[in-house]
């Protein structure tokens, strides 16, 4: 499996980031792709982000008929909760994706948003006008990573006691081994009798409505970060403070300031994180935070790729609240350091 970058060079530079940048199962030679990988690599990505600019016209570009009458389901779905477009912007630009059957007639596509813990499925068929989406659903992550399982309204990385930056690693994890498993080329054909969902009818009126509130409740969350508003929690515009001046340092200076403030992060993440160039933060946006009594973590992801997180542990203060650690969250190396340690 590999994590998949939105931004690539060339064909062949796209297909080699795809490989060590996104969860995603990749079967030829990363450094020798068919040309049928790359154009396969190349629509999903274009796909992707032609969805998060204007979701009707990439579904009638990328999208067969049946395919097309299903995301259009979806996006109603959306807008019946309140989140409308802006829905798919937040689910597709933030989630990582996973291929299965990239050689075959039909390929299964999963793009996985950890933030809201739901999956968009497709399938994409070859066809004389090329690979189109034939098949679409969003479902819950329980379902991806276990059959007839309970579907809880807290996202998987929210859920316990768990450090919150682990927790986000652990549910990409978790949940791309579970569709590497369950989804691979064989049961491409009955996917939808994996996940459970073969009613149709039923699911969009008992499960999938429960998907769009998820999504929407993650992004009224978010806005009330981003978005000064009347009446609301005073310690957002600290923390609304806070966050800016993180992310324009971050872009212009790198980690090493920030680094300085935040001493609570550990030496080897500090070296690593010395490293970054500022350029690669440059389209960084906070993405989704928790805060407790005293201490707030806000989330943060580049909007041209979603191959990493970072997470920022603020303290509160009387001046407004202090960065204390700063965690970068590589989900590639994060699964394949799992892959690693259950082969041993």
């Amino acid at each position: 499996m590999a994590l998949c970058s939105i931004r690539a060079a060339s064909a062949l530079a796209m297909l080699t980031v795809a490989v060590f940048a996104s969860p995603f199962a990749l079967h030829a030679e990363p450094l020798k792709p068919t040309l049928a990988e790359v154009t396969a690599v190349q629509d999903v990505l274009r796909f992707r982000s032609e969805t998060i600019a204007d979701p009707a016209k990439a579904f009638r570009a990328f999208a067969a008929s049946g395919g097309r009458s299903q995301l259009d389901a979806i996006a109603k779905e959306m807008e019946t909760a309140g989140s409308g477009t802006a829905g798919w912007r937040y689910l597709l630009g933030t989630s990582v994706f996973t291929v299965a059957g990239l050689n075959a007639k039909r390929t299964l596509v999963t793009f996985y948003n950890p933030w809201v813990d739901t999956a968009l499925i497709t399938v994409w068929e070859a066809q004389r006008s090329g690979r189109r989406i034939v098949e679409a659903e969003w479902v819950p992550g329980d379902l991806v990573r276990q059959a007839n399982a309970e579907i809880d309204p807290l996202p998987l990385w929210l859920r316990g006691e768990k450090y919150r930056p682990a927790a986000l690693a652990d549910a990409v994890v978790d949940t791309v081994k579970a569709i590497e498993t369950r989804f691979a080329e064989p049961q491409i054909a009955t996917w939808r009798d994996t996940l459970g969902i073969k009613d149709g009818r039923t699911y969009h009126r008992l499960i999938a409505p429960i998907v769009a509130h998820r999504l929407y409740e993650t992004q009224m969350r978010l806005k009330a970060l981003a978005v000064p508003m009347q009446g609301e929690d005073p310690k957002l515009m600290p923390l609304r403070t806070a966050v800016a001046g993180l992310i324009k340092t971050a872009r212009t200076e790198g980690f090493k300031t920030l680094l300085a403030e935040a001493k609570d992060t550990t030496a080897p993440m500090g070296a690593a994180l010395a490293k970054i160039n500022p350029y690669t933060m440059r389209y960084l946006a906070p993405v989704a935070f928790v805060a407790g009594d005293g201490h707030a973590t806000v989330f943060l992801a580049s909007s041209a790729t979603a191959d990493f997180a970072l997470s920022a542990r603020f303290a509160e203060r009387v001046s407004g609240y202090a960065l204390q650690q700063i965690e970068y969250i590589p989900y590639a190396a994060a699964y394949q350091a799992t892959i690693n340690q259950a082969t041993r």
